[in-house]
């Protein structure tokens, strides 16, 4: 029969597992729903700049680039700002065009503040790269192609406008971001109370666990043999090293068998609750060797 520790133990593995694996299907949820810029078909572009008082030429037709379907620009004798439109047929000549330009973009003089919004989810891509100082700068790659403006500052709300009208602005998706920060806090509690209910086996003082650095120096000595072992942490690579140290032998100082040791390392939100508050006790002897 189960004691009333490790049933809490279940419980609580299951809870807070089950709200991580709902959170996690949550945000998959919203990265399948990210609605990226479709391609401009370069009439509707011609059109709706003629309409704001910009003539489009079509460079691609005079100059033939090699890689480029479309290079339309709008004639800057006629247009208070400058915006381009190209599609590609080559990658290479697309990431060498944006590169470029997000240099161009990013380099636009020493006092200004760069943004730099990234979004990608499993079918496509998006960046954009925009600046704002005396003259303000923006670019924007999606799929297989880039759009570009550049203008004196008293035209950047213009210029926005547009490129929101096109629907090539990304708007950072707080919620998604939001969902995953939940997953976070969801995994720190794991830890927290799991950790209660280890250093309560081996200190009998569960609530050292509520203390930062003090709770890992005191959960390496009693694992590890050493609290120095926790300052891997703070080393790149080692820190990964160090949590695997950690859950494979914090498994075994409680007599566990090696498969569930091995599985330690790998699933602790689900196996260090259950280890926390089961039956099983503390063996000191078992403690790694220095």
């Amino acid at each position: 029969m189960k004691s009333k520790s490790s049933v809490f133990g279940l419980i609580f593995t299951i809870v807070c597992n089950g709200a991580i694996v709902l959170l996690f299907i949550t945000w998959l949820a919203t990265m399948f729903n990210v609605k990226l810029p479709d391609k401009i078909d370069k009439n509707y572009f011609t059109n709706y700049m003629e309409e704001k008082g910009c003539p489009v030429i079509n460079i691609q037709e005079e100059k033939n680039y090699t890689g480029i379907s479309d290079y339309l620009v709008t004639d800057k004798e006629s247009c208070p700002y400058l915006i381009s439109y190209t599609t590609f047929n080559d990658e290479d000549v697309l990431w060498d065009f944006f590169s470029k330009g997000q240099r161009d973009v990013m380099q636009n003089n020493t006092n200004v503040t760069g943004k730099t919004s990234v979004s990608i989810n499993l079918f496509s891509e998006y960046y954009e790269y925009n600046t704002s100082g005396d003259y303000y700068k923006a670019i924007v790659y999606n799929d297989n192609s880039v759009l570009y403006a550049s203008a004196d500052k008293q035209y950047r709300d213009d210029v926005r406008n547009i490129f929101k009208d096109l629907h090539y602005q990304y708007e950072i998706n707080f919620k998604e971001m939001g969902i995953a920060w939940y997953s976070l806090y969801v995994v720190l509690f794991i830890c927290i109370v799991s950790m209660w209910g280890t250093l309560k086996k081996t200190r009998n003082k569960g609530w050292i666990s509520l203390i930062p650095f003090y709770n890992i120096g005191c959960l390496s000595k009693d694992v590890l043999g050493s609290a120095w072992y926790s300052l891997l942490l703070l080393v790149p690579i080692g820190n990964v090293i160090f949590m695997f140290m950690l859950y494979y032998n914090l498994a075994k100082v409680f007599n566990k068998k090696s498969y569930y040791c091995i599985l330690m390392m790998f699933i602790p939100t689900v196996l260090w609750p259950l280890l926390a508050f089961d039956d099983s006790e503390y063996d000191s002897s078992r403690v790694m060797k220095k």
